[in-house]
């Protein structure tokens, strides 16, 4: 197919130490970037003297204050019969279970995940007591859900 890859027969791979570590702290990165990112908001500065007393000696408002300001809770819900709702249908793609999970994934050697997979292929990496695993997500998106044991620890990797 003109020398493109597919990806329907590929099967998740086993990351190196080193690129377990890159890949952990690319994954920390993007973490602390997202935890940034947005917008910042400027704080004004004016208060006065006499509004900054006032709040730092007024006292703290009680529970019970709170509570009595608070709107009462609503009846309880009506009750009603799905008897009304028997000639609806519910129509799904899919039978129930039927994608199925992964149990026992077999794992590509470094050196043939290079071969078999681009470099900007999407991965969900895992790295558990110095044992790490690379799902692939265009893989998952057939499965959906990858059964392992990584580092001695059971996992569910879920996309």
């Amino acid at each position: 197919m003109n020398g493109m890859k597919t990806i329907k027969d590929k099967i998740p791979i086993q990351l190196n130490s080193q690129k377990s570590f890159l890949l952990g702290l690319f994954l920390l990165l993007m973490f602390l970037a997202a935890c940034s990112a947005g917008e910042e908001t400027a704080v004004s500065n004016t208060n006065t003297d006499d509004q900054a007393n006032e709040v730092a000696t007024s006292s703290p408002t009680s529970a019970a204050s709170v509570a009595q300001t608070l709107n009462p809770p609503t009846a309880v819900p009506e009750r009603i019969s799905a008897e009304k709702y028997a000639d609806f249908e519910m129509i799904t793609l899919l039978p129930r279970d039927g994608i199925p999970a992964i149990d026992n994934p077999q794992f590509l050697s470094v050196s043939e995940a290079n071969e078999f997979y681009d470099s900007d292929e999407l991965i969900i990496g895992v790295e558990f007591n110095g044992d790490a695993r690379a799902y692939s997500v265009p893989f998952l998106s057939n499965h959906e859900i990858v059964n392992d044991t990584v580092g001695g620890v059971k996992i569910a990797v879920t996309w």
